[in-house]
């Protein structure tokens, strides 16, 4: 398992940064981006998303555990 070095108390994370929380590809951020399913911002030539929306995808998705994980955003 590899572990990823990113600070997950962040609000805003850049594109490598959400790749490494993840663990995915840049090409499955930009799927989620043309969709419309998750928002982002420019600044530059770096990209930006919203830690929570990137949260909520993960949720969404849950197959077990998802009202553990709801429970345990509530409490931060």
């Amino acid at each position: 398992m590899k572990l990823a070095n990113v600070d997950t108390n962040k609000i805003w994370m850049s594109n490598k940064e959400a790749q490494a929380y993840l663990g995915v590809s840049k090409d499955w951020f930009e799927k989620r981006r043309e969709s419309g399913l998750l928002h982002y911002s420019l600044v530059g030539k770096t990209i930006f998303y919203i830690k929570k929306e990137i949260d909520d995808i993960v949720c969404a998705g849950a197959v077990t555990g998802k009202s553990l994980f709801q429970k345990a955003r509530q409490n931060k």
